[in-house]
């Protein structure tokens, strides 16, 4: 399966949240004065040693249905991640010859963090707002030809609680054929467009699964998907009885979805255990790959 993206097969894109109230790890990098950047840099590292393709860096928590996580301004933002990706970058750089090019990513709806992360040396937008938040964001992945990642989000709150859908596929595949008409209108070319179902972004349970179920449908659209299943809540539905309710447990199942995902089209697995992930997918490979 070729893609003008140049993702041409199913990866691991590894998440580095360098946040202090991120779901899964907010606050792993927090010291009392500040982020420990250099601390990011050596877990990027890491994963792109435990297999991962592409690492997603971002600044801001975007669960904002969660007491406490607020938006973030892009200055703060890009205090953040701008030193990580630059040194991600540099020491990426030095063994560039022998390994396979990484991705960095930057995780953010503001045009200023992804401009400064672009200058960093990032090639891939991940916005969760699929463009919706700030309007300069789609005039800029245009002008520089960088990958996008435009994601649906329904924003869950208290007085708008997540509910399941029956028509729930339509909604966003619906919503993603959109936006991504709305990216190409703007100037961004077919082949820098990938596209995220946004699992656990304001849907419920059954909404999940339905999405999955169905992923091939968004496959079929002809851009790579990037998929999020990851620590998400829903996944806790499939933990036994008396089993305590754990990250490790969710990256089981998490690794579980990511091969079924892989096997009807997913090219980008957005993980937080890179390991469990990138072993989903060479038993995938080693029972044929992709069925498409």
């Amino acid at each position: 399966m070729a893609t003008g993206t140049g993702i041409v097969r199913p990866m691991i894109m590894g998440v580095v949240n360098v946040t202090p109230d991120s779901f899964s790890d907010g606050g792993r990098f927090s010291t009392s004065s500040g982020i420990d950047h250099q601390a990011c840099i050596e877990q990027g590292l890491s994963l792109v040693q435990q297999g991962a393709s592409i690492l997603d860096i971002g600044g801001e928590a975007s669960s904002f249905h969660r007491p406490g996580v607020v938006p973030v301004s892009a200055d703060q933002q890009i205090h953040r991640v701008v030193p990580v990706i630059k040194g991600l970058a540099m020491r990426l750089g030095e063994v560039a010859k022998t390994d396979p090019e990484v991705i960095l990513s930057v995780d953010t709806r503001c045009s200023a963090v992804a401009q400064a992360a672009i200058s960093a040396g990032a090639r891939m937008i991940n916005d969760t707002s699929a463009g919706e938040h700030d309007p300069d964001m789609f005039p800029l992945a245009a002008r520089t030809g960088c990958l996008v990642v435009l994601m649906h989000m329904w924003m869950e709150s208290p007085q708008h609680p997540p509910m399941a859908r029956e028509n729930i596929c339509a909604d966003v595949f619906g919503y993603l054929q959109q936006r991504t008409k709305a990216a190409m209108d703007a100037g961004i070319a077919h082949d820098q467009i990938l596209l995220d179902p946004g699992l656990g972004f304001g849907k419920a349970m059954e909404d999940n699964w339905r999405i999955l179920s169905h992923i091939d449908q968004l496959v079929e659209y002809g851009f790579p998907v990037v998929l999020g299943a990851s620590r998400k809540r829903f996944l806790s539905t499939l933990i036994p009885n008396g089993t305590p309710d754990t990250w490790e447990q969710r990256d089981m199942a998490t690794a579980l979805v990511t091969g079924l995902a892989a096997r009807r089209g997913v090219l980008v697995h957005r993980v937080h255990n890179v390991s469990s992930g990138a072993m989903a997918l060479a038993v995938n490979a080693r029972c044929g790959g992709c069925s498409k």
